[in-house]
């Protein structure tokens, strides 16, 4: 009877898990750079990443990393105020382009 329980739980377990990650897909993204002509308005939320957006991204990637789940927010702030890690990185780059450096 217990392997019977464990084989059922196996596979109810990775359903849910399967449409976690096509719900992840679909997230809203919140945008925690400076306002940006042609990136994002600062903090605000995006069912999808502008296309404007998309098209810098080729030439800075690295400003893909301002878009955020909105779960995430919370640690996004915290690199942002403490002045380092790979938002805080990006946060300055996207500043380069809104003071005309490119």
């Amino acid at each position: 009877m217990n392997k019977e329980k464990k084989g059922t739980n196996a596979t109810e377990t990775a359903k849910p898990r399967a449409s976690v990650r096509k719900s992840a897909e679909k997230e809203p993204v919140m945008y925690v750079g400076p306002t940006v002509n042609g990136i994002g308005i600062q903090n605000r939320v995006y069912t999808e990443i502008p296309e404007s957006a998309k098209e810098l991204f080729q030439k800075a990637p690295e400003l893909r990393n301002l878009f955020v789940p909105v779960l995430e927010y919370p640690a996004a702030c915290r690199m942002l105020r403490e002045r380092r890690g790979y938002i805080y990185s990006a946060f300055m780059r996207a500043l380069d382009f809104k003071n005309g450096g490119r």
